[in-house]
């Protein structure tokens, strides 16, 4: 069985669109989200990516629309846990892989490659520089996920979605949730 307390050696965050979209923009911020994610998860674990690899799907379901589902891997310069590294990196990867003309109905962000953050191998090209360059990123990304832990998920992020984005998930069907919400919670009354 899978050892919970091993650290995971890819991470994936995607979701499918509450709609279908063609817009590049509206890709571009769910990605965004999504590596965002990733990258909390990767820093969680105490993990550095090598490699971002993203993907856009179309409804395979509907066979009246032109059908593409391409995907990107991009390897990063170096081993890293910054949101900003990766985001960068998942944008050079939509440019790659966005065509105009097709309806996407899912994107995601997969971190590849996964290392030790505390095992990493350096580069002999590493200076000084950028060793500091290192340390404020990580004061950076902790300061970061301090404030999200403390004050809720997505109160700091970089960049933000657009309100009623094609993107965002429909939630207009969702049932109600009377075991783990109070302010859902029947109410009864007798006359």
């Amino acid at each position: 069985m899978n050892d919970f307390h091993e650290p995971r050696q890819r991470i994936m965050t995607s979701r499918s669109f509450g709609k279908l979209t063609g817009n590049l923009g509206e890709i571009r911020e769910a990605l965004r989200q999504h590596g965002q994610r990733g990258a909390e998860k990767l820093r969680s674990q105490g993990s550095l990516a090598r490699a971002v690899l993203v993907f856009l799907k179309t409804n395979p379901f509907r066979l009246d629309l032109p059908q593409y589902s391409p995907h990107a891997v991009l390897e990063l310069p170096r081993p890293t846990d910054d949101s900003r590294e990766i985001l960068h990196a998942a944008g050079h990867a939509l440019q790659r892989i966005y065509r105009k003309g097709y309806f996407y109905q899912k994107g995601g962000v997969m971190l590849l490659d996964l290392v030790d953050a505390r095992r990493q191998q350096l580069s002999l090209l590493d200076t000084p520089q950028s060793e500091a360059e290192r340390q404020r990123s990580a004061k950076l990304m902790s300061v970061m996920d301090e404030l999200n832990s403390r004050m809720g998920r997505g109160t700091v992020k970089l960049g933000t979605p657009s309100p009623g984005a094609a993107w965002h998930l429909r939630c207009a069907n969702l049932t109600q949730r009377f075991s783990t919400r109070w302010d859902e919670l029947p109410t009864a009354r007798a006359r």
